[in-house]
């Protein structure tokens, strides 16, 4: 892979999720200062998928959001908007503000998402997961052969999607790390996804590894100090020109790529190194 992603900075409304979410006014700042570092996406989600906290009612899910997304929108400054949710009414609400994308991590749990993207004309990350959002998968109950099952599952989804008629240049696969999956199980999904660009066709990826708990299981450490082991999975992963990265971190993942894509693609011309920051 050369060149660098697009960038999806993430941008929590919700006081339950990893990085303790922010008010209208903090999104505003946050959202400017990723767009300056480099994000072209910004993913505003009102709810945690976390498991250890009661699920929102829709009501309080709009509440979280929906002023981040009117304080967000307009210092978006040419940067998608995109909604993280898996409910029909939360998308279509940031879909009328102005949202351009519907980051679903249920895989189409609620079915009136695929005609709501249709009708819309915006784009859907598909994401696998065989998991109930808000409620943690025991292994017991996990899946035998977990790059077998992504594959059925999203060409079911994909069919579903078709029927419905959202053009399959609107669709992002999502290959759901973490969700529904043990961490030695998104190790293995993560390392078997040429295999399945190849018999899924065309299709733009979200890689959404960022302080996930399949490298917090690798490392032993909690999300704030998963950051090089984010480094770690995206230098690793076969991403391809046109994917999405979504990160907490984008000024370091902005660098991370350009330092990347410098030694891939070779420097032409003279690289100096400024005085300012030879030293610290």
């Amino acid at each position: 892979m050369t060149g660098i992603p697009q960038i999806m900075g993430v941008v929590n409304a919700s006081i339950d999720s990893l990085t303790g979410g922010v008010d209208a006014a903090t999104a505003a700042v946050l959202a400017s200062e990723m767009v300056g570092a480099g994000a072209t996406v910004l993913d505003i989600g009102g709810q945690s998928l976390r498991t250890d906290r009661v699920e929102l009612t829709i009501e309080e899910e709009l509440a979280n959001v929906v002023p981040v997304l009117e304080a967000v929108l307009p210092i978006a400054d040419g940067a998608r908007i995109s909604i993280d949710t898996y409910r029909a009414p939360v998308a279509e609400a940031a879909i009328g503000l102005g949202a351009r994308l519907v980051n679903d991590p249920s895989g189409l749990i609620d079915p009136s998402l695929a005609d709501l993207i249709a009708d819309h004309d915006v784009d859907l990350v598909l994401a696998y997961s065989r998991a109930t959002p808000k409620i943690r998968m025991e292994r017991s109950s996990l899946v035998g052969d977990p790059l077998a099952d992504c594959r059925v599952f999203l060409r079911d989804r994909l069919g579903t999607l078709a029927a419905a008629g959202v053009d399959s240049s609107r669709i992002v696969i999502d290959v759901g790390p973490d969700l529904g999956k043990s961490p030695e199980q998104t190790v293995a999904i993560l390392r078997g996804v040429s295999e399945l660009r190849a018999e899924l066709g065309d299709h733009r990826y979200l890689w959404a590894l960022s302080r996930k708990d399949f490298i917090g299981a690798l490392i032993e450490k909690p999300p704030s100090g998963r950051s090089a082991g984010t480094f770690g999975a995206l230098a690793a992963v076969d991403m391809r020109p046109g994917d999405i990265v979504r990160v907490h971190d984008v000024a370091g993942t902005a660098e991370f790529f350009e330092v990347r894509r410098a030694i891939a693609e070779g420097i032409k011309g003279a690289l100096d190194l400024p005085e300012a920051v030879r030293y610290d």
